[in-house]
């Protein structure tokens, strides 16, 4: 048996160690004092720390080991179960330091114990209160051989072991302190963010106004004899409109305000079939890679909003990577359980799919990653980029329930992982409303709406179909009108100053119980009553929209009262 090196007095106190431990803000650290004060005082070359992480964990995992055999620990022992360990168990219930004098003698010495040649091994509870946080320990392996351990040692490893308590209560502590941190932080962003949404969602309602009155005013011109110049001219106005309008429904997105179409899909199908389109996004080089887990369950989601997704990250990672870079796709079904909330602390509990996007471009700062999904916010040069194509994406993900999380470092690529969450019962899809095309008519109609613009054009509109129209400038106005006269149908803008046209509804349904109504509106989504206007079974038609459109709506929802009041007279 080895004989140890002559040692200070097992009974003075740890002055110097405690000192020293003040210093030490990790668990590296911690195990390293921990191997240098067992080896100087004990002989004991080697030192490890196992910690439980929650209190009914049934295994304890390593999180430092220091001294000559610390890459052996780490290789051979990385988790300690709990179950069927005498000794783990015994040091669960924070009963005394359990010390092995040599692990050769050991009747039943376990197999690991052999693969590590253990000799004399020594480990302590790390106790809070009264829950046990982890083990520390100390030994000596192989030919090192085996040190004499008494009453003397168990005192004073119970003194150390006290003192590493405290230690690390104090890094469990911080971290704590950590998450509730990264948790206001995330907090705070998704406040900013919504925030911003809504801003440019109150800002795109009032673009679609125009828009509308762009496109409804070219129709007008289009119908009549124009030069070749002239309609050159008029070709560059609608194609301006028409991508003004797409990025007006981006704006929409961020506020969650454009309305998503679900269905019931898979998603690894979603992803293959915008492979090729993201593909022809990407320089000729590159390569785009995709891995779908098999047995996903199937997503309610909108494809057309998910593809849209999936290419702004593609151009996003374009503008990263080299020019023969490499994107990497891949779909996993995952859990999120109280412990993954400490990375998604806003995340939901329960079941997900998991997208990943990864690139190997050059990645982002902790600042820029920060910032990613802001609004506007961009690295590129002015000019070249919008700033909106992450915060979109974010506006998406987010009307479907679920979360993204960004994970970047300079020179190392970046990864998203969208997370979907799986719907266990999905509800019956709805029917679309009847599309088809109908001519105009000779009804009385109402229509109230507070832009001006806007009220010309389409009083020029439903006039030209043969309607008869009166315009008022608001809710009010409506109210009063329909009190004068009797309207076949009463088309409202949804919001409006003075009185809603949700209110001026309500206000003429209850002197008229079965008047007609047609929403217009440039909100949709939370901004606007949808689940009062479903219950009335009122339709709603979305800005921008073209004349033909409008005609075919306000057809549409006469010839559908016309049908309910003759199933009325017929019973």
């Amino acid at each position: 048996m080895a004989e140890p090196a002559a040692h200070p007095p097992l009974d003075c106190s740890l002055t110097t160690f405690a000192r020293e431990l003040c210093r030490i803000d990790d668990y590296d650290g911690l195990v390293e004092l921990v191997r240098r004060e067992l080896g100087g005082r004990l002989g004991l070359t080697n030192a490890w720390l196992y910690v439980f992480e929650r209190a009914d964990d049934e295994q304890a995992l390593l999180v430092a080991a220091a001294g000559p055999k610390a890459a052996l620990i780490r290789d051979e022992l990385p988790v300690a179960p709990t179950a069927g360990d005498w000794l783990i168990t015994a040091l669960r219930r924070n009963e005394a330091p359990v010390v092995i004098p040599d692990a050769r003698d050991l009747a039943e010495n376990p197999e690991v114990a052999r693969r590590l040649d253990n000799r004399t091994v020594v480990n302590v509870p790390i106790a809070m209160v009264d829950r046990t946080l982890g083990i520390l320990g100390g030994g000596t392996f192989g030919d090192e051989g085996a040190v004499p351990v008494d009453e003397g040692v168990i005192a004073y490893l119970l003194h150390l072991g006290n003192l590493a308590s405290m230690a690390i209560a104090r890094f469990v502590l911080r971290a704590h302190d950590e998450d509730r941190a990264r948790l206001e932080a995330e907090l705070a962003q998704r406040r900013r963010l919504e925030s911003l949404g809504l801003l440019a969602g109150g800002v795109a309602h009032d673009f679609r106004n125009l828009f509308t009155v762009i496109r409804a005013s070219a129709g007008f011109i289009a119908a009549e004899p124009l030069s070749e110049a002239q309609r050159r001219d008029l070709g560059v106005i609608v194609e301006a409109e028409r991508s003004a309008s797409e990025l007006t429904g981006k704006l929409l997105m961020l506020g969650r305000d454009q309305p998503p179409s679900f269905v019931v899909a898979e998603i690894n199908d979603v992803v293959t079939g915008c492979l090729q389109r993201l593909q022809r996004a990407l320089p000729a080089e590159s390569r785009i890679t995709f891995t779908g887990a098999e047995g996903l369950p199937p997503l309610r989601l909108d494809p057309r909003q998910l593809e849209q997704v999936l290419m702004n990250m593609a151009l996003n990672a374009r503008d990263a990577m080299s020019a023969d870079g490499h994107l990497v796709l891949a779909t996993q079904a995952v859990t999120i359980d109280d412990g993954d909330r400490r990375a998604h602390p806003v995340a939901q509990g329960g079941r997900y799919v998991r997208l990943t996007v990864a690139d190997n471009g050059c990645g982002m700062s902790p600042e820029v990653v920060e910032r990613a999904f802001e609004p506007f916010f961009t690295t590129k040069p002015q000019g070249e980029g919008t700033g909106l194509g992450l915060a979109v994406s974010w506006g998406v993900v987010q009307q479907h329930g679920g979360f993204i999380h960004c994970a970047s470092e300079v020179g190392a690529g970046t990864t998203f992982e969208i997370y979907l969450p799986v719907v266990e019962q999905l509800a019956p899809e709805l029917p679309p409303p009847d599309e088809a095309s109908a001519p105009g008519g000779t009804e009385r109609i109402l229509f109230a709406d507070d832009q001006p613009y806007l009220l010309d054009i389409v009083a020029r509109v439903l006039s030209r179909a043969g309607y008869g129209v009166v315009a008022v400038a608001n809710g009010a106005a409506a109210v009063a009108a329909a009190a004068r006269e009797n309207f076949d149908l009463h088309v409202l803008d949804a919001i409006m100053p003075v009185m809603s046209g949700r209110e001026a509804c309500e206000r003429i349904r209850a002197a008229r119980p079965e008047a007609q109504f047609l929403f217009i509106s440039g909100f949709s989504g939370a901004a606007l009553p949808v689940s009062f206007l479903a219950d009335l079974g009122i339709r709603v038609l979305p800005k921008p929209f073209d004349a033909a459109t409008l005609l075919r709506e306000v057809r549409a929802t006469l010839d559908a009262a016309a049908g309910q009041t003759t199933a009325s007279v017929t019973r």
